[in-house]
This record gives C-alpha cells, sequence and structure tokens, in this order.
C-alpha cells in the first residue's frame, strides 16, 4: 500500500508541473532536488527565473516541505512576493533565503506571509536589507515559532538593531546572527537600552567595527541575561574591552566565547584567567591575537580553566614555553580539542605536549603551519603513551619530512587514528608511502599528504 501511496504522489507532482509550467526543466529539477520523503527542497545555486518562483508557490504537492533552500538562486522581492502571498508552506520549520538580491520591500512581502507560523530558523544572509527591512520584519505578525534568524552581511546599521531587539519578534529569539551588519558601537548603545532578551542564547557580533567603548556599554547592561554562545571575530576590543566583559554579570553564563582578530595581549588573558563571571566557559577561541607565552601560563593557571573542553590559541606567539604552560597544567585535563597553529612551538613545544600526563583526553590536535617540527618533535608524539585517545591530528606545513611520517606510520600509540594532515612536510615517496601503506594506521580513513 505504502508503494501505491508513493507512486500516486509522484503521478501528482509530474501532473501538476505538466500543467502549470512552462519550464519543462524546473519539474526535472525540482524532481532531483526534493527528497525522497518530500520533507525538505534543497535549490542552493540553481538559477531561476521570476516565473519559476511564481510556480513553485503554486505546487501544491510541495505542501509537505519542512526545508526550504533557495540559496544563490537568483530571488529577488518580485520571485518572492509570489512565495509570500502562498499558503504552501505552512509546515516549513527552516527557510534560507541567503545569497541572492533581496531588499526592503522583499522584507515588507515575506513579513505579510501567514504561511510561516511553523517557522523556526530564517536565514537571510548576504542580501541587500537595510534598515528599514530589518524594522518591516521586526513587525511581521505570522511568525511566532521563529527562534533563529541569520541576518548576517546586510546592511541593518545601528537603527535596524534597535528596531529588531526592541520588537516582539527579537524577545522570541534565541540565536541571532549579526555578522557584518553595520552595526558598530551605536549599535550596542542601543541593544544595552532595551529590555532584557532572555531567550536569546547564541549571538555573533563579528566583522562590525566593535570597540571597547562599545563593549563597556552593552557589559554594563543586562540585555543578554542567559546568553551562552558569544562571537566576536574581527572587532577592535583590544585589553580595554575584554576586561569590561570580564567584570560584567551579564556573561556569567557563557559556555562559549569566539575573539579571533581583536588585538588582545597578555593583558586580555589575565582578565579572563581571573574573571570572577565567566568561569563556565566550555570553549574558547582566542585565534589570531598576540597573548604570547605569558598570556597562555595566566590561563593554563587559572580554575577558570577547569571545564575548558575546546581551545583555540592559534596564531598568539605563544612559543615552546606556552605549550610548556598548557602542557603542565591540571586545569586543562578536560580538554578535547587544542589548536596551536603558527605559534612555533618548536620540537621541544610538541616533546612537551607528547609528556604531558594532564592532557590524556585530546581527541583533536592542530599544530600546523610554521610550528617548525621537525622529526624528533613527532618521534616523542608517536611513542607518547598520553595521545591515545587523539583520533584527529593536523601537522600541515611543519617540517617533519620522512623520518617523521615514518614515525607516525609505526605508531601504536597513534593507532587510533581517523584523519591525519601531514601536507606541506616535503614528503618524498618513500614517507608517502610508509604512511599509505601502514599496516598500523589501520583507522584513518583520511589522511592528507598534499
Amino acid at each position: 500500500m505504502a508503494e501505491a501511496k508513493d507512486i500516486d504522489d509522484s503521478l501528482e507532482f509530474l501532473r501538476h508541473f505538466e500543467k502549470y509550467t512552462e519550464n519543462p526543466d524546473l519539474a526535472s529539477l525540482i524532481r532531483e532536488k526534493l527528497s525522497l520523503d518530500k520533507k525538505s527542497l534543497d535549490l542552493l545555486g540553481c538559477q531561476l527565473k521570476e516565473d519559476d518562483f511564481k510556480t513553485i508557490a503554486e505546487a501544491s504537492p510541495l505542501k509537505s516541505l519542512l526545508l526550504l533552500n533557495l540559496e544563490q538562486t537568483g530571488l529577488n522581492s518580485a520571485g518572492l512576493q509570489p512565495l509570500s502571498a502562498s499558503d504552501c508552506f505552512s509546515n516549513l520549520s527552516n527557510l534560507s533565503l541567503a545569497n541572492n538580491n533581496l531588499d526592503d520591500e522583499a522584507l515588507f512581502f515575506l513579513s505579510k506571509c501567514k504561511a510561516l507560523k511553523l517557522l523556526k530558523e530564517l536565514n537571510l544572509s548576504s542580501n541587500e536589507i537595510g534598515a528599514l527591512g530589518a524594522k518591516v520584519l521586526s513587525l511581521a505578525e505570522d511568525m511566532g515559532n521563529l527562534e533563529s534568524l541569520n541576518f548576517s552581511y546586510n546592511r541593518l546599521e545601528p537603527l535596524g538593531i534597535k528596531s529588531l531587539a526592541d520588537s516582539r519578534l527579537g524577545r522570541q529569539l534565541s540565536e541571532i546572527n549579526l555578522r557584518d551588519t553595520g552595526i558598530g558601537d551605536e549599535g550596542l548603545k542601543f541593544l544595552a537600552q532595551v529590555p532584557p532578551l532572555e531567550k536569546i542564547m547564541k549571538i555573533d557580533l563579528s566583522d562590525n567595527s566593535l570597540t571597547h567603548e562599545g563593549m563597556e556599554v552593552l557589559a554594563r547592561s543586562e540585555v543578554f541575561p542567559n546568553l551562552k554562545v558569544l562571537i566576536l571575530n574581527n572587532n577592535h576590543l583590544g585589553d580595554d574591552g575584554i576586561y569590561a566583559m570580564a567584570e560584567s554579570r551579564m556573561f556569567e553564563n557563557l559556555d562559549t566565547l569566539v575573539i579571533h582578530n581583536n588585538g588582545l595581549t597578555t593583558d586580555s588573558a589575565i582578565s579572563l584567567s581571573t574573571s570572577k563571571s565567566i568561569t563556565r566557559l566550555r570553549t574558547l577561541d582566542l585565534n589570531n591575537n598576540d597573548l604570547r607565552a605569558e598570556g597562555v601560563e595566566a590561563l593554563a593557571g587559572s580554575n577558570n580553566m577547569k571545564d575548558m573542553e575546546t581551545l583555540d590559541l592559534g596564531e598568539n606567539k605563544i612559543g615552546q614555553d606556552g605549550a610548556k604552560a598548557l602542557a603542565q597544567s591540571p586545569n586543562c585535563s578536560g580538554l578535547k580539542s587544542l589548536r596551536l597553529n603558527n605559534n612555533n612551538i618548536s620540537d621541544q613545544g610538541a616533546m612537551a605536549l607528547a609528556q604531558s600526563s594532564t592532557l590524556t583526553r585530546l581527541e583533536s590536535l592542530y599544530l600546523e603551519n610554521e610550528n617548525w617540527i621537525h622529526a624528533q618533535g613527532i618521534k616523542a608524539m608517536a611513542e607518547s603513551e598520553n595521545l591515545t585517545s587523539l583520533r584527529r591530528l593536523v601537522l600541515a606545513l611543519n617540517v617533519i619530512g620522512d623520518e617523521g611520517a615514518i614515525y607516525l606510520a609505526n605508531s601504536q600509540q597513534l593507532s587510533g587514528l581517523h584523519f591525519l594532515n601531514v601536507a606541506g612536510n616535503k614528503l618524498s615517496p618513500k614517507g608517502e608511502d610508509a604512511l599509505q601503506k601502514s599496516t598500523v594506521l589501520t583507522n584513518l580513513e583520511i589522511l592528507e599528504i598534499v
């Protein structure tokens, strides 16, 4: 009986598109991109015409869709208008409209859609939406279940953020991506003035030219009392911005903090290590700053690291002393993933990690790029009884040579590896063959040599 129903559904599908579309290729395309259970339609990268969107909007066989991906399809306001007026998507929980040509007018049509009552995730990234579009969407009355909103790479600016944050829609969101939306410090000041957004648990504020001035105002507010994940990459917070955060009670529930490229120095590491509020982190990513060995020593000596599972201190000029501080820290005993790329940790740093009696839970270790690890450092790692939990090891762009490759190929201690990257290590066919034909690394699923 199930087979008969599937045949009936397929016939209904074909009859609809034969009757209503002038583009025979559209029917074939949708059949190809529609999931077997007819719950998901992924048209990513398929260039469509305005009439195609109208046909899709009228396609009753697509009523059961839960997920619709229209990224990079050439969608504009004229194409979104019939989609928004349709009741065909009344079961949608996930809608992606990223990387198109949607403007403020398009957001007006979307805000008036009556069929998105069950929608939970909306992706509007990389369009042409401004402050007016954000305000229009914030007034939507039929998105009462929306939880996640991605507005990244649009030009919302401070007024758009103010409209969104001070709205019913803003207050119901649990996750919002505002990366590169032009909000600046003024936008943070607007956020600081709105009533607490108690449901927000994750926010991305990367690439917004934020400085310590905006962060100091935000940190004194209570706008995000339950925030767990905060991403602030590529801003200008500096040490003063981190100090303000470390002193703020608003961040006491954070478990993930990501702050790439913000001009942070040893002082920022000290602020985090002595913070009385940011004490529950499980993930800390400070890649591409300037913490130095002294900053790592401060972090490693802090009880605030006790719950840490993922730590990224790549590109921080930590050297071998920084690696040694981590290797010797009892506060790092819970680490499962450690990244120290571009840090010149040398063989001495690699040996310290290998000899560590506290980093025994590591499953992923990233030591790529300009760490100057030679065969001697690899030998220590290959013979280490402390790294037997490793499943992922990245050593790209070091100087391990054939000798180091052979140590890896014969390592019983690293036999649990599933992923190994040794690209850019000047291996000859001898070293490559040793790895490719290893009778020890039998669990390897991916080996990257070139």
